[in-house]
This record gives C-alpha cells, sequence and structure tokens, in this order.
C-alpha cells in the first residue's frame, strides 16, 4: 500500500510580493520541503508580532483544478457512504489554518468578540502564528467574508484534503500520527481526564494559553508538520484544529446529493465540521486515526468551543470551466 499516491508531479511556482513575501502553488505539490521557505518566512514575521503576517497568510492560497475526485468512504461511518466520484469547478483554499494574528486584524475593524481564552482583546503570547479557535461558524463566515473570501463546502474540503486519487489521509493511506498534532504528550501533568468531563473541557481551554513543549499536548504553530500536508500543499487537516466548512449537516450520507459540485442546504440544523483536532478527552489513539480521515463528518451546532477553527476558500473562473 502506497504511502503517497499521488501520480502527478509538481506543477506549480512561487510568487514573492514585496516585503511580505507569499507562495501560490497551482496542482500537485508532494515534496514538504517545498513549502519549507514559506514557514519559515512565517515563523520570521510571527517572532516579531509583525502585523504584516496576516495579509501574507491571506494571500497564502492552493490553487485546487477543475475535476473529479474520490469522496466518500464505503467502510466508514454510515454518514460517509456512497464512495463515488464526485466533480468540482476549480477554487482556492487557504494552505493554513486562519491565525490569531489574522483574527486579530479582523476583530480590529469589526465589533467581533474575541474568542474566550484570550485576554483584555488580545491572543496569547508568542501564538501569533496559532490557529485560532472558539469561533463560531457566524463568526468564521463573516471573517472569510471580509476577507474577500468564503466557506469551503464539505466537498471541497474533502477533495483538498485527499487529492486527486482519493488518499485516506492527506500524505496517503497509512496513518501515521507523528505527521499530525493528535494528542502529543509525554508527561501525565500536561494530560487533562480523558473521560470529556466538563472539567477536562475546562482545562482544554486552559491549555490554549501557554505555548506546549515539544511532545507535551496543546495547539501548534500552523505548518509544524509539513510532511502531513496534503497533496497539493494544503496543511493541517488533520490536527491542529477541526474546521467549519459551509453546509449544513444532512444527517444522511450523499445518496441524495448531486455528484457535480454538491453543497447540503438543509435541514438548518448543525453545521458540518471536518478534520481532526489537537485534543479529544473522551477518544483513544484508535478512535484519532479513524476521526483524522479525510472522509470522516461531524457536525455541531454554531457554538464556539476549543478545538474547532477554520479556513476560507474563493471561487475561481477558469476559461472554459
Amino acid at each position: 500500500m502506497k504511502t503517497w499516491s499521488c501520480k502527478c508531479l509538481w506543477i506549480g511556482f512561487a510568487l514573492l510580493i514585496g516585503v511580505t513575501g507569499f507562495f501560490v502553488v497551482i496542482g500537485i505539490q508532494p515534496k514538504s520541503s517545498l513549502l519549507d521557505p514559506e514557514i519559515k518566512l512565517v515563523r520570521k514575521f510571527a517572532a516579531v508580532n509583525d502585523p504584516a503576517l496576516a495579509e501574507m497568510l491571506e494571500r497564502s492560497v492552493v490553487f485546487i483544478p477543475a475535476g473529479n475526485f474520490i469522496r466518500g468512504n464505503d467502510a466508514g461511518n454510515y454518514n460517509e457512504g456512497p464512495l463515488q466520484k464526485v466533480y468540482l469547478d476549480a477554487f482556492e483554499i487557504d494552505r493554513f489554518e486562519v491565525t490569531n494574528i489574522q483574527y486579530s486584524r479582523f476583530l480590529l475593524a469589526t465589533d467581533n468578540k474575541p474568542p474566550p481564552y484570550w485576554t483584555g482583546g488580545a491572543y496569547p503570547s508568542g501564538q501569533a502564528d496559532n490557529p485560532v479557535v472558539g469561533i463560531s461558524w457566524e463568526d468564521a463566515n463573516e471573517y472569510c467574508t471580509w476577507v474577500g473570501k468564503r466557506m469551503p463546502t464539505e466537498a471541497e474540503w474533502e477533495k483538498a484534503c485527499r487529492g486527486p486519487d482519493g488518499n485516506l489521509y492527506p500524505w496517503g493511506n497509512r496513518w501515521n500520527r507523528q505527521l499530525a498534532n493528535v494528542d502529543h504528550w509525554t508527561s501525565p501533568l500536561t494530560q487533562p481526564e480523558r473521560d470529556g468531563s466538563p472539567t477536562a473541557w475546562a482545562n482544554a481551554w486552559n491549555l490554549l494559553q501557554a505555548t506546549p513543549g515539544a511532545d507535551q499536548l496543546g495547539l501548534r504553530p500552523i505548518g509544524s508538520y509539513p510532511a502531513g500536508a496534503s497533496c497539493y500543499g494544503v496543511m493541517d487537516m488533520v490536527g491542529n484544529v477541526s474546521e467549519w466548512v459551509y453546509d449544513w449537516y444532512n444527517w444522511g450520507d450523499y445518496s441524495q446529493l448531486p455528484t457535480r459540485n454538491p453543497v447540503n442546504l438543509e435541514p438548518e440544523w448543525n453545521r458540518v465540521i471536518r478534520g481532526s483536532a489537537w485534543h479529544d478527552p473522551a477518544a483513544d489513539l484508535d478512535q484519532v486515526a479513524v476521526s483524522s480521515l479525510c472522509s470522516t463528518r461531524s457536525s455541531a451546532h454554531s457554538i464556539s468551543e476549543p478545538r474547532t477553527g477554520f479556513r476560507c476558500a474563493r471561487s475561481v473562473n477558469v476559461e472554459g470551466n
């Protein structure tokens, strides 16, 4: 079984814009080393809280070409079937999850409230390039609109995760928890109760206040696991934060949805959440592997919680598309 099933060669180019710099990647990018210059630039700007980082990250997008991809999983949960080819028009999606420094810029321009783990309207020190969490669906949607983008659809998110060949995980078909930020810890002193209790969730909020050690539980800066990038070069689609997407959750499978540019618009009850998160107090390691599949679906009311963030997308007009 291949660990990297992308058959296409990398097709892309890097654009350095002004002093901020950003990369726009077209096509397939299966080598994590190609991401190193951009990630180093992010770290450099984040270390000094340079506000230019926010604009740089908003421009860091990945182009996903129009075409079919394999969606679903007949061997997974009932809501993941049927396995099928789905066609999507071309789109762009943020390479990284939206960060604290980006969201801070948004708050300065709007009347929105900061996440509950921020203090005095400011994100925790040293976390400029950490993904923002504790954001409701409405706030995530408003942010994406504010930057001239939109929420990705559920199908777009899955294609960006799986690539054209239907990978089970962003990097291939074998689970490797070292390629994502999913419950890394060593000391029991940093490990909260793992029973889903209110105390465990309160502790999860507290863990967001400080930057963890290398093997301790907590959020990581975006792009900390470049080898775990999807075949398109999209980062952190497993681990770090689960992500809101545009669709309403349909409480069923895909059998009644179209196979061309599907978007589920009802029932208006729960929104879809995609991707596993940095922490789950109620899960064991086997459950984490399942929740990290690109095909796994979950949902929630539009509330803030310590594991959920988002990224944005944008439609692309391609001639002949």
